[in-house]
This record gives C-alpha cells, structure tokens and sequence, in this order.
C-alpha cells in the first residue's frame, strides 16, 4: 500500500482560500482521494468553529514512495 497525501482548498468560510492536506495509506488514489474526504469532514466537524467548507475536488494528489 502507497502513501498520498491530498490537497483542497477552503471554499468558503474563513478558511476560504486556504490548503488543507491530509494523508493516507492506500491502493490507489482514487481510493486515496475517498479516505481523505472522510478524514477532512470528520476533523473539520471537530475543529472548525468558523463553518469553512472544503471545495470537494482536490487540487493535488501526490503519491510519496
């Protein structure tokens, strides 16, 4: 299993604008790209107390070796 790490943008928000990088392990970046949202959305409920929300596209997805 390969490690990535997965980029977006805050859309709105006071994040707005703003990159947030999250990484995992997995088969693919597809799949990479499905764990990372899961990932964000659980830690941006937890920490966000300025309600910014992520753009649902990734700007990057890098596979590290």
């Amino acid at each position: 299993m390969a490690r990535y790490t997965v980029s977006r943008r805050g859309a709105s928000g006071p994040g707005a604008g703003g990159q947030y990088t999250y990484s995992t392990r997995a088969d693919t970046a597809e799949e990479a790209v499905e764990k990372t949202a899961a990932k964000a959305d659980r830690l941006h409920h937890r920490l966000n107390r300025g309600n910014t929300v992520l753009d649902p596209e990734p700007t990057d997805v890098t596979r590290i070796d």
